[in-house]
């Protein structure tokens, strides 16, 4: 089994996902999915896979993990109180969601 790396091609995404490497290029260029573009490629954070997939997700379960790790945030940046973080966080879900309809 392959150890799962930290920063991704599209391809080792769409291997993860179990998607079309045409989705996820997809779900990039819509801004679904975030990634950084260096020259005429993609990386992608594996981060933000996990957090693309809490933030699609319909499990309860997950809607609390996605909270949870909204908390690690906040006490990673304790400067910038929890409500804001917290709202800048379900709004950039919103647009998320938003976007996936």
């Amino acid at each position: 089994m392959e150890v799962l790396k930290e920063i991704m091609t599209p391809e080792q995404v769409a291997d993860y996902l179990q998607l079309n490497k045409d989705t996820v290029y997809r779900y990039i260029r819509e801004g679904k999915l975030a990634a950084s573009k260096l020259g005429r490629n993609y990386r992608i954070l594996r981060e933000s896979v996990d957090l693309f997939l809490l933030a699609t997700s319909t499990s309860q379960i997950a809607r609390e993990a996605l909270f949870n790790r909204l908390e690690g945030v906040a006490e990673r940046n304790k400067g910038i109180p929890f409500e804001e973080v917290e709202r800048d966080v379900a709004e950039a879900i919103t647009e998320v969601r938003s976007r996936n309809s």
